[in-house]
C-alpha cells in the first residue's frame, strides 16, 4: 500500500511531467535556463555576448574576448597594449588605425597546455605596457588563461605567494578559476622562486605569435638560432 509520501511524490513527479510537455519547445527552453544560470554565475554577464572586464591594479585589466576586441571599450580605458592567450588571435580590424601593442600567445584551456614558459615574456610585455600607458590582458571568457597570467604577474612583479596573488585577483573578478594545471604551473612558479629557466623561456619564444610588438623579432630570433646552432653543431 502506498504511502502519503509516496503518494506526494508521485503527483509531484506527474506535475513536472505534464508541466515539461505543455512547454511549446522544451529543447529551447531548456538551453535558456542553462544561459540564465551561467549569467547567475557570473553576475548577470553572458561572457560570450557582453564586454566584462575588471581593473586588477592601477593600468591593468582582465577581460574576456568581446571587451578586447571591443573599439568602444579599448578607447575608454586608453588601452595602449592587449595580450591575448587564446586558440585563435583577434580580427585584425580590431586593431586597425590603432597604436595598439599585441602580444598573441597560442594556448588552449587545458590542464596539458603549458603556460609556465610564457611567464617570463608575458611579465615583461606587461611590464612594458604600464609604463607607457594601460594593459589589457584577455582569454575567450577572462576566467581561466588570462587569470593565470594576471595571477603570474602579481607573484613576480610582488614576490606574492600563489594564494596571495590568486584571492587578490579573485576579489576584484570573483569568478576567476584557473583549470588544475595551471594553478599547478602557478605553484611551480613559486617554488622556483619566480625564474622560469633559459630553455623554457627559448621554448616560449619559439612558439609565440606575436603582432606589431619587439617580441616579434625575438621569436624570428630563436628560429635562426634553432636553425643555426645544429648546423654549427654538425659541422664542428
Amino acid at each position: 500500500m502506498i504511502s502519503v509520501r509516496g503518494l506526494f511524490m508521485v503527483m509531484f513527479k506527474s506535475a513536472l511531467i505534464v508541466a515539461f510537455l505543455s512547454i511549446p519547445n522544451p529543447v529551447v527552453a531548456f538551453t535558456g535556463f542553462k544561459n540564465w544560470s551561467r549569467k547567475a554565475l557570473y553576475h548577470k554577464v553572458d561572457l560570450c555576448t557582453q564586454s566584462c572586464y575588471s581593473q586588477i591594479i592601477p593600468g591593468l585589466y582582465l577581460s574576456n574576448a568581446r571587451a578586447a576586441a571591443d573599439p568602444t571599450v579599448l578607447r575608454q580605458l586608453n588601452i595602449t597594449h592587449v595580450l591575448t592567450i587564446e586558440a585563435h588571435r583577434l580580427p585584425k580590424s580590431t586593431f586597425a588605425n590603432t597604436n595598439i601593442s599585441t602580444l598573441f600567445i597560442r594556448a588552449d584551456d587545458t590542464p596539458q597546455t603549458n603556460l609556465l614558459s610564457y611567464f617570463p615574456m608575458a611579465n615583461a610585455f606587461i611590464d612594458e605596457g604600464l609604463q607607457k600607458g594601460n594593459v589589457l590582458v584577455h582569454c575567450h571568457f577572462g576566467v581561466s588563461r588570462s587569470a593565470t597570467i594576471v595571477i603570474a604577474y602579481l607573484m613576480g612583479k610582488y614576490k606574492l605567494s600563489f594564494e596571495q596573488a590568486f584571492g587578490y585577483v579573485r576579489q576584484r573578478r570573483r569568478f576567476i578559476n584557473p583549470n588544475p594545471g595551471f594553478v599547478n604551473q602557478l605553484r611551480q612558479y613559486q617554488r622556483l622562486n619566480y625564474d622560469v629557466k633559459g630553455f623554457h623561456r627559448f621554448e616560449a619564444y619559439m612558439n609565440v605569435n606575436a603582432r606589431r610588438h619587439k617580441y616579434k623579432i625575438a621569436s624570428l630570433a630563436a628560429v635562426v638560432v634553432g636553425i643555426l646552432v645544429p648546423i654549427a653543431v654538425l659541422v664542428g
